[in-house]
């Protein structure tokens, strides 16, 4: 298997053993092929400027399960299925596998409920819990609750997340060559919480709280992280606070066909919050969905972050994930600020079957009056798609991504890119 690929299998393992209908059933591994902290190598944009992180092994360290899990007021359950019961729990097993880990085995649980007094029109809360263990004796824990309040008027939520993972370093910068690679070795505590209030319909305004640690365990021998140079290639922590601002016009999460799904976020991180590092932090999530015929859809996105000060490298923004410059290792070129677009073209092919391509574009860079549009990085790749739950519409895809200088990657995933 080539460097970047990235399969992950959810195991069916035990299915028969609950009796749930296969559309619950379905959803509920969703979540937790999302909620798992090994099983996307970076988390997506959906958590803004989430660079990459183990449960993003951008996510998510996209990836991210991917997590792609949003941080957003829809949730990731539907209205329609959560009305059945006022209170369930599901435990499931699932299964992965990439090039960082080898093999991955791991179990989730997903209880939800709703309070006295809730209507069963409303969304229920939820916690989610993931454990995962591999092949190399890697460990990784996930918790994330979901909470409803005042007729969903506010709406609470929030990551804590603990995973020992290697991963890989090429430098800072746009144009660090592939001979620069070195390992490094992470103990990683990551945790954050949002506080948002409706203000319209579909739109939500509030506050972030976000705390990481990080501890280098080991680094290579002849690399430049054991000199200690690198901000955060001693460890440390990072603490901060600032605004979240939620859009989402979707017509569903899962496979959204029209509408839109737009985050801000900035944040502040300082010593005075508890942290070793002081920088701010901007990043914008901006998705469009446009129907054109049959089952046909065109889907926009750009993603854009920018830092003012010196994080630590672990949290600079990074190109490369299961999400958006697909074909990248995640982590292949890291700085201060990131641009990128990628548009995608999703078609019905017979049956449950479909396909997609997507083309891409961005960069890193320290300073913004820095990028040049002729030394923008390309993404381009094509994928299939298999929809295993038509009443959710969510699918299965495998994605084969190219960019610049030979990069390439393999995505097995669910659910869509963005």
């Amino acid at each position: 298997m080539n460097r970047g690929e990235s399969i992950y299998i959810p195991t069916l393992i035990g299915m028969k053993h609950f009796r749930i209908s296969r559309t619950i059933y379905c959803l509920v591994l969703v979540d937790l092929i999302l909620l798992c902290p090994a099983a996307a190598a970076r988390p997506g944009p959906g958590f803004g400027n989430d660079r990459p992180r183990r449960a993003h092994f951008n996510g998510g360290r996209d990836e991210g399960i991917g997590l792609t899990l949003e941080e957003n007021p829809a949730g990731m359950q539907s209205k329609g299925d959560a009305q059945q019961k006022r209170n369930s729990l599901v435990a499931l097993p699932y299964a992965f596998y990439t090039p960082e880990t080898k093999f991955a085995f791991g179990a989730g649980a997903i209880y939800s409920f709703r309070r006295a007094g809730d209507s069963p029109q409303e969304r229920p809360s939820n916690l989610r819990l993931a454990l995962t263990y591999t092949q190399l004796k890697q460990i990784s824990a996930a918790f994330l609750p979901e909470l409803y309040f005042d007729s969903e008027l506010y709406f609470i939520n929030g990551y804590c997340g603990f995973y020992k993972f290697p991963d890989k370093f090429w430098g800072i910068g746009s144009e660090t060559p592939k001979s620069a690679e070195e390992d490094y070795e992470p103990i990683h505590f990551e945790s954050r919480a949002n506080v948002q209030r409706r203000i319209a319909p579909g739109l939500y305004l509030g506050l972030r709280y976000q705390y990481e640690y990080i501890e280098l365990r080991e680094t290579a021998p002849e690399g430049i992280l054991r000199l200690g140079a690198v901000p955060g290639s001693r460890g440390g922590s990072a603490a901060g606070i600032g605004v979240i601002v939620n859009h989402d016009t979707r017509d569903n999460i899962y496979q959204p066909s029209r509408g839109f799904y737009n985050q801000i976020c900035a944040v502040f991180f300082g010593t005075d919050l508890g942290g070793d590092h002081t920088f701010e932090l901007l990043s914008i999530d901006l998705r469009k969905y446009i129907p054109l015929f049959g089952s046909h859809v065109l889907a926009l996105q750009t993603y854009d972050s920018f830092i003012r000060g010196e994080p630590p490298f672990q949290m600079l923004n990074a190109i490369g994930s299961s999400s958006w410059m697909r074909g990248y290792y995640s982590g292949r070129y890291r700085d201060k600020n990131l641009v990128s677009f990628q548009a995608e073209y999703r078609l019905p092919i017979a049956w449950r079957l479909g396909a997609a391509g997507f083309a891409g574009f961005g960069d890193v860079s320290d300073r913004i009056e820095n990028f040049r549009i002729d030394r923008l990085k390309y993404s381009l790749g094509i994928g299939l798609r298999l929809m295993f739950d038509r009443q959710e519409r969510i699918n299965a895809r495998l994605d084969f991504g190219f960019g610049e200088d030979g990069n390439a990657g393999i995505y097995a995933l669910v659910v869509e890119a963005f």
